[in-house]
Parts: structure tokens; C-alpha cells; sequence
């Protein structure tokens, strides 16, 4: 019941060679497209003007806390 692996002969290592490298190259083009579709939908998000009142909002939020901390260390 001891049965060891045994090595595939060397045209099964070549064609398992070839498939995962064809694999990988069908993962990078996917990937591509992943980036490109994702900097479409965050360019997209950047002209909305719903993002673009959150983002003036969050930055006058900022100000805020930064201008209270400068008033609290001119009290101290």
C-alpha cells in the first residue's frame, strides 16, 4: 500500500508546463481588463457630483477639526 508518486515522463511536464503558462497569461490579460474597468468606474465616481459634494464636505469637515486643535493648543 506504499505506492510513491511517480514523475510523469518528460512530454506530460512539457504540456502541463505549457497549460499553466497559457493559464497565467489568461490571468494577466484578466487582470488588465480588471484595472482598466476599475479606472473607468473611479473616473466615472470622480465626475459624480453626489462623490464631489462628499468629498468638499469631508475636506470642510477636516478643516474644522484642524482649526479647533490650533484653538485648543492656544488655550494650553
Amino acid at each position: 500500500m506504499n505506492q510513491q508518486p511517480r514523475i510523469p515522463d518528460p512530454q506530460t511536464k512539457a504540456r502541463t508546463v505549457a497549460r499553466l503558462r497559457e493559464t497565467c497569461q489568461m490571468l494577466d490579460a484578466l487582470n488588465v481588463f480588471l484595472d482598466d474597468a476599475i479606472s473607468q468606474v473611479e473616473a466615472e465616481n470622480h465626475r459624480n457630483p453626489l462623490y464631489i459634494r462628499r468629498l468638499q464636505k469631508a475636506e470642510e469637515l477636516l478643516d474644522s477639526r484642524k482649526q479647533e486643535n490650533l484653538e485648543k493648543q492656544k488655550v494650553q
